[in-house]
């Protein structure tokens, strides 16, 4: 317990040194964490989740590494630092998100069949919110049953829940002021279905 405890102790150091003095609030907003969290992360109470401690990391300018540890992992020489970020391809856009594939390391088997996509509307909240980032696996484009999928028609993009029923499919969106829409399968070919949500991404 007293490693554990000298661990939350040593990363609220790195913390504050990265939170100029009397700016939480600000430095929190930026991060896009509750205020009260960040202050608990500095008070050395609790420590971050992952996800947050990536937030962290982003805010201050400083790597997910050094922020969690107080070290850099070295880099092999022959080693392009480029290799170590994962290239995803936005759908609607000539853009790229790039991830690191340390924090992201599941991904890396996966990434030539990974598209990215920002979302512009509530349909699924509260699993994903607007402006949230979407990591859309390609390569799963077959209906499931409880998996939420990406669909595109007539330059709109659908964000879908599948459940299986005995007519073809019920897609229905999380926030439930949006209705259902049940499709079979001549119907459905009217669509595009990109593929499932492998990954959310929120505050990004």
């Amino acid at each position: 317990m007293a490693g554990k405890k000298e661990s939350v102790e040593q990363f609220s150091e790195r913390l504050k040194s990265i939170v100029p003095s009397g700016s939480g609030r600000d430095f929190a907003k930026k991060a896009g964490i509750g205020y009260s969290t960040v202050h608990n992360y500095l008070q050395a109470v609790s420590s971050p989740t992952l996800e947050n401690l990536v937030l962290l990391a982003k805010a201050g300018g400083v790597s997910v590494e050094w922020l969690a540890t107080g070290k850099e992992f070295s880099k092999s020489a022959n080693t392009d630092q480029a290799e170590e970020l994962l290239k995803i391809p936005f759908i609607d856009r000539d853009d790229f998100l790039l991830l690191d594939s340390g924090v992201f390391p599941d991904l890396q088997e996966k990434a030539k069949s990974l598209a990215a996509l920002r979302v512009s509307t509530d349909v699924m909240e509260p699993t994903f919110l607007v402006d949230s980032i979407l990591l859309i696996d390609q390569q799963h484009k077959q209906l499931k049953d409880g998996k939420v999928v990406v669909l595109h028609k007539e330059g709109s993009y659908l964000y879908k829940r599948v459940q299986v029923v005995p007519d073809g499919y019920n897609l229905s969106s999380d926030n439930t002021k949006y209705s259902a829409m049940i499709v079979n399968q001549d119907s459905l070919s009217s669509f595009d279905v990109l593929g499932e949500v492998l990954i959310v991404l929120n505050h990004l």
